[in-house]
């Protein structure tokens, strides 16, 4: 059975991160219309970013390594891919009360972003599921590019009723672009510290296991 070791250090690096992302969301200033729950709203949007960035970069390692078969290329999809998706997950979980608070239900069940939100969801854990039952590299790296693509094309194309297709970005208080670029930083450095770790501490798939990775 293969076993993942979180190291005092990947801990610390951890700690860290959710410091900074802390002192990011206490700290930044309340907004006109949500008041502090703009907070929420901005976790909710990081981790999402910090998701969608994790499963499309595990596609294109992928990709990468049916063109070069290096074995840390594989390890690397497996690692982004499963660390992508479970910050996808804390998305949906973290936006759960931020829609609550705004719009009144826990779930906006007619919005065309949750719904998407719940494939991009469904899709990711089949794609992992399957990829450890057949434990093989070609396959796992060809799923991964797949639900790379999947996850850019559906997330293009979804449209929205009420919720703001990039509220952030298009904000026009430049303090509130300037504290989300903050809030990016350790959120989606701690999705990359959980891939690494994943990747460095487990096998390619089809190679036999000795329990050897390099600690973090």
């Amino acid at each position: 059975m293969q076993v993942v070791r979180f190291s005092g250090r990947f801990w610390l690096l951890m700690a860290a991160c959710a410091l900074a992302a802390a002192l990011v969301l206490v700290l930044m200033p309340a907004e006109r219309t949500l008041g502090q729950v703009i907070k929420i709203v901005y976790l909710h949007g990081a981790l999402s970013r910090a998701g969608m960035a994790g499963m499309v970069a595990a596609g294109a390692l992928g990709l990468a390594y049916l063109i070069i078969r290096r074995a840390v290329l594989i390890r690397w999809t497996q690692g982004l891919l499963l660390s992508g998706w479970c910050f996808w997950v804390a998305h949906f979980i973290v936006s759960m009360p931020a829609t609550r608070l705004t719009w009144g239900p826990w779930i906006a069940w007619g919005e065309p972003r949750v719904t998407m939100t719940l494939q991009l969801m469904a899709a990711g854990l089949v794609v992992i599921v399957v990829t450890r039952l057949l434990d093989d590299s070609r396959f796992t790296a060809l799923a991964a590019f797949l639900l790379g693509i999947a996850v850019m094309v559906i997330a293009g194309r979804t449209g929205v009723i009420r919720h703001p297709l990039d509220p952030i970005g298009t904000s026009p208080s430049a303090v509130m672009r300037f504290v989300y670029t903050l809030l990016l930083v350790p959120v989606v450095s701690s999705m990359v510290l959980v891939a690494g770790r994943l990747a460095h501490d487990s096998r390619a798939p089809g190679e036999s296991w000795k329990g050897e990775g390099t600690k973090l």
